[in-house]
């Protein structure tokens, strides 16, 4: 501890604000780990319908935005039973569906835009009619909308912190040479 009081001034500064900086990455990179999730969705994951819905209803924890969401109901052989775009209602996302969906497994596979500007996504399995149940890996054709996860955002948050700092160390060091110059 001594020695890093015996240090110039202008490097203890540099070294509080490396500290300073990575704490405030670090603090505001937790809560974005957090990310919206789906609470409940019509039909209901694993249902088995008597009768096919005129339409899906997934909601959210949290407002989802209208930009970027997508939204499928395949069925075995890689037909798309979406009737239209997707109607988003602050939390709750809202699909029609085209008419006559056979007795048979479907997969809802959806990707959103959470709240807090990540990408989310996932699937719904149902049935109607006793139809045997299926999961995407059983959708001919068709994959589940990938979720870009939150690392991006916190790797560019920590280079942007590290470049300010870089720039302040390098700003305050150049001060006190000039100014030791001077003396």
């Amino acid at each position: 501890m001594r020695a890093l009081w015996s240090l110039p001034a202008a490097v203890r500064a540099a070294l509080v604000g490396i500290v300073l900086a990575l704490a405030a990455v670090l603090t505001v990179a937790h809560p974005a780990a957090a990310h919206d999730e789906l609470v409940g969705s019509s039909p209901d994951a694993g249902g088995d319908l008597a009768e096919a819905p005129a339409e899906i209803t997934l909601t959210y924890s949290a407002a989802i935005m209208t930009e970027g969401a997508t939204v499928a109901v395949f069925d075995a052989s890689g037909r798309d039973w979406a009737e239209g775009d997707p109607v988003i209602d602050t939390n709750t996302l809202t699909l029609p569906l085209a008419a006559g969906l056979p007795a048979a497994g479907y997969v809802v596979e959806w990707r959103v835009v959470s709240s807090d500007g990540h990408p989310i996504s996932g699937t719904v399995p149902f049935t109607v009619g006793g139809g045997a149940p299926i999961t995407s890996d059983d959708v001919a054709g068709a994959s589940a909308p990938e979720d870009d996860g939150a690392v991006v955002p916190v790797v560019v948050g920590s280079v942007i912190a590290v470049v300010v700092v870089a720039i302040f160390v390098w700003v305050v060091l150049s001060r006190r040479r000039s100014g030791g110059a001077e003396d």
